[in-house]
């Protein structure tokens, strides 16, 4: 099944870091997604979102205002694998993330995880 990994935080958090902190961010990111991967966890689509123009507005990029800032989407048996996951990633201080079940019609892939 997959389930979509929504990342939210304040941007101003972002804002706050330091160049050092922000590659710091980056490799937890990439040593998260290779965790996944050697687990057998097939990620489907990952991304860092951009900020959209109008977040530079005072009220949407201020403080205590959550905003989506990247998602995951992964291949995994259960609900519960994927919030075990979920429990797992990296976050800013504020940030949050949810967990969603992906609707659709089913894609021919490969399996999440290969036969034992």
């Amino acid at each position: 099944m997959e389930f979509a990994l929504l990342v939210f935080g304040q941007e101003t958090d972002w804002d706050r870091m330091t160049p050092q902190e922000r590659e710091e961010r980056f490799t937890a990111n990439r040593a998260y997604g290779r965790a996944m991967t050697e687990a057998g966890v097939r990620i489907v689509y990952g991304a860092r979102l951009a900020r959209p123009v109008a977040a530079e507005q005072e009220e949407r990029a201020g403080e205590g205002v959550l905003e989506v800032g990247g998602l995951w989407i992964i291949d995994v048996p259960s609900e519960e694998e994927a919030m075990s996951w979920a429990d797992r990633m990296p976050l800013s201080d504020s940030g949050q993330v949810q967990v969603r079940r992906c609707d659709g019609p089913p894609r021919n892939r490969e399996p999440a995880r290969p036969p034992a």
